[in-house]
């Protein structure tokens, strides 16, 4: 009888009060497509990742503070959160060291931001300064989703929704300039990038600005982006 494959699955931890940790969201889809995380944590020796990496089956951007504007060549503005360091030079390392082995990349709110940092492009360093428009869903809110994002027709996303979807807003800064080679799939009402992705072929990236981890229980279409982040993972072996 045939076992089925844990997927292994490399995830970048938030940080509370000195403690990091994984949101039991993020726990959540991990599980549901038949994985289990392993925590890389900020303190990972960068000399250690091309082991790390090859220990697991894809890599998880998750969600967490803002990325310092020097990853992206740019000055910090008032608006700018407070960064943290060790985890920005923790994600740059990964992403090269996922790029170079080809190795399933999803993204996922930061984890949008910072991949496209890694890539070469920029970030919107606060929404409302730049679009009037807050993206700031409050808690308590009468539903689970805050606004639609128009996803474009012909990419990965498209395949998974068939259409626009509603999702859910906790961000204050954004995707500016897309990286060279990544694929806009999905555009807020603003107008700025909410998805985007590697074109078919390339090695699977799939990157979100909103939180399908929170997500998992109130639509078909979150559970749809881990699922096709455990598709990848399959082809790949």
């Amino acid at each position: 009888m045939e076992t089925r494959k844990l997927w292994k699955v490399g995830i970048i931890p938030y940080l509370d009060d000195g403690v990091q940790y994984i949101p039991k969201g993020y726990l959540k889809g991990i599980e549901r497509i038949g994985g289990v995380p392993r925590m890389i944590r900020y303190e990972t020796p960068l000399g250690s990742l091309e082991e790390v990496v090859g220990e697991v089956d894809g890599l998880l951007f998750s969600g967490g503070v803002d990325v310092d504007p020097s990853c992206y060549g740019a000055q910090r503005e008032p608006e700018c959160g407070e960064p943290n360091p060790a985890r920005d030079a923790l994600e740059l390392k990964l992403m090269e060291v996922c790029l170079r082995r080809r190795v399933p990349i999803l993204g996922i709110c930061r984890g949008c931001q910072i991949i496209n940092a890694a890539l070469g492009g920029t970030l919107v360093q606060d929404v409302p300064k730049r679009f009037g428009k807050v993206h700031q869903m409050a808690k308590g809110a009468p539903s689970a989703f805050d606004h639609t994002v128009r996803v474009v027709p012909g990419t990965m996303l498209w395949e998974l929704t068939g259409g626009d979807i509603w999702v859910d807003s906790y961000h204050h800064q954004c995707v500016d300039r897309l990286a060279s080679g990544l694929i806009p799939s999905a555009y807020a009402p603003e107008g700025f990038v909410e998805a985007y992705e590697m074109p078919r072929g390339e090695q699977f990236l799939m990157a979100v600005q909103w939180h399908p981890e929170i997500t998992l229980d109130d639509d078909m279409y979150s559970n749809r982006i881990f699922h096709r982040f455990a598709q990848a993972m399959a082809e790949r072996k």
